[in-house]
C-alpha cells in the first residue's frame, strides 16, 4: 500500500459576506485566495437611515475593527454577517414643538435628537449643547415628516 497525501486546499482562503436589508452593497478588498496575515478591508454601502449594528463573524475566527472595517486574515475561510439597525441620531431641520411629559418643548433647528434602539426619540440636545430632556414617542411623527433627519 502506498502513502497518499491529499492537499485539499493550498494557497489562500475566501472571504464571504452576507448582510441584512439595511445594506445595499458590501465587498471585501480581497475575497478569494487570501493569504494568512493579509489585511482585508470591508466596504459597506448602507440604506438611508441605517447604520452598522454588528459584524458577526460566522467562520474564520477574525475580529472586524468596527471603526476601520478591517481585519487580518487567518488560515481559514471567513464568513461575516453584517447586521444593521436604524440610525439613532437625528438633526432637526426646522424648529418644532413637542409635548414632553405634558410640557411643551421647542426643538431648535440644528439640534441633535438621540433615539432609543426601538426608534423612539429619547433625548434632545439643544444647539448650544446644554439642555437634554427625555422625549416620548410623539416625536416619531416629526421623523415621518422629515423635520428630523438621520445623521
Amino acid at each position: 500500500m502506498r502513502d497518499l497525501n491529499l492537499h485539499l486546499f493550498e494557497g489562500g482562503h475566501s472571504v464571504t459576506l452576507y448582510y441584512d436589508s439595511g445594506v445595499t452593497a458590501a465587498s471585501a478588498s480581497a475575497s478569494s485566495d487570501v493569504a494568512a496575515n493579509t489585511e482585508v478591508t470591508l466596504t459597506v454601502t448602507l440604506a438611508t437611515g441605517k447604520e452598522i449594528d454588528e459584524y458577526e463573524v460566522i467562520a474564520g475566527g477574525v475580529t472586524v475593527n468596527a471603526s476601520t472595517k478591517k481585519f487580518t486574515m487567518k488560515t481559514a475561510d471567513v464568513v461575516i454577517y453584517i447586521k444593521t439597525k436604524a440610525k439613532n441620531t437625528y438633526m432637526v431641520t426646522e424648529e418644532a414643538m413637542v409635548n414632553v411629559n405634558d410640557t411643551k418643548v421647542i426643538l431648535h433647528k440644528n439640534a441633535k435628537v438621540i433615539c432609543t434602539p426601538n426608534g423612539v426619540p429619547k433625548a434632545v440636545e439643544a444647539e448650544e449643547g446644554g439642555t437634554t430632556v427625555t422625549l416620548n414617542d410623539a416625536v416619531q411623527s416629526l421623523i415621518d415628516q422629515g423635520v428630523l433627519v438621520p445623521i
